[in-house]
């Protein structure tokens, strides 16, 4: 239970990121479906979910930075992915690429590493819709104006806020850019974060290619989590591995009890946008309780869009999957062929 509830550091909730992430994906959604363009609607509200994972920093400076490199960033992978998309078998190589030239990413620092990841997840998001070519360019049209409504709702919300609290001036370190010769070491067989990213390419490709061999629902949950949970400290990996399984476990059960009793569309609506609220509000502070309400939000927004149909076991099976892979990678990063090796003088 420590580790499953265990609260980062210093953080605290944030009801203002809660409120203004759900006011930028659902104010457009309802104008948008008012004036009967609700599909661009939900290209819109994906585009402001997905880019508010790159709300980072305090400072408005490091806000604006990261959320326009999201919304920007997004918008091309998620018309990458959809125009490259093919065969399950080309999809499995082109995720592989993808997640192990981000993991690469971390040599330029945390920002970088972050910013790598968040673009994985868009495109491995957007080659799992399916969609075809023809509609990249409106897929990524909506993705941007999802991101930049939800930047200038951020935006906004932070400069009220210091009407009430002064933000502390963030000084950017001035961090030498890696050198060429740092980079080289890096993409050798003996350096961990070299190995990391191809292990976790490997396991996301797994992921990825188990669920589409089978031709199941959205299968690229287990993908995700692979993604997401393998990380360089093995500690870190083993909890947020289990801090998933048991959340998703418990949000999808809520969900499915949800979408078995609700059948008013305006309820179930309310709960999406309160679920939205509440993840994003305890999302810095506890990465449990934030796993736990996005699954219900998840869950009860592709039931809307499927007339009442509940992935909730879906999800479980593709968590459990990922998170098992991840356990795998924990276990071969420990062997000895992983180990670096030392060579006497």
């Amino acid at each position: 239970m420590v580790v499953l509830f265990r609260s980062n550091f210093g953080a605290k909730l944030n009801p203002v990121k809660g409120f203004s992430t759900a006011l930028a994906m659902f104010l457009p959604l309802l104008v948008l479906t008012i004036l009967g363009q609700r599909t661009f609607g939900v290209l819109v509200m994906t585009g402001a979910l997905l880019t508010s994972f790159g709300n980072v920093g305090t400072s408005s400076r490091t806000q604006a930075w990261s959320l326009g490199m999201t919304a920007v960033g997004g918008a091309l992978m998620i018309a990458l992915g959809r125009l490259i998309g093919g065969p399950w078998w080309v999809e499995i190589v082109e995720i592989f690429l993808v997640v192990f030239l981000s993991g690469l990413l971390s040599v330029y620092g945390r920002a970088a590493a972050v910013m790598g990841l968040l673009l994985t997840i868009t495109f491995v998001i957007s080659l799992a819709n399916r969609s075809g070519p023809a509609t990249a360019l409106p897929a990524a049209g909506g993705f941007l104006l999802g991101g930049v409504i939800l930047m200038l709702f951020a935006l906004l919300f932070a400069w009220l806020q210091s009407y009430r609290s002064r933000l502390r001036n963030e000084a950017r370190p001035n961090r030498p850019q890696p050198r060429r010769t740092t980079l080289t070491a890096q993409l050798t067989l003996t350096s961990p974060l070299l190995r990391l990213s191809l292990l976790r390419a490997m396991g996301a490709a797994v992921a990825a290619g188990s669920g589409w061999i089978l031709g199941g629902p959205p299968f690229y949950w287990a993908a995700l989590t692979v993604i997401i949970c393998t990380q360089q400290d093995q500690k870190v990996s083993l909890r947020m591995a289990l801090q998933n399984v048991v959340a998703t476990f418990l949000g999808a059960l809520l969900a499915a009890v949800l979408i078995g009793s609700v059948q008013n569309a305006l309820v179930v609506g309310l709960i999406v946008v309160a679920s939205t609220f509440l993840a994003f509000t305890v999302k810095e502070l506890n990465y449990f309780l934030y796993l736990f309400f996005f699954t219900i939000l998840i869950l009860l927004l592709i039931s809307i869009k499927t007339s009442g149909q509940s992935l909730a076991v879906w999800r479980v099976v593709t968590i459990l999957v990922g998170a098992g892979i991840v356990l795998m990678i924990t276990f071969l990063s420990q062997m000895p062929f992983f180990e670096r090796k030392v060579v006497s003088p």
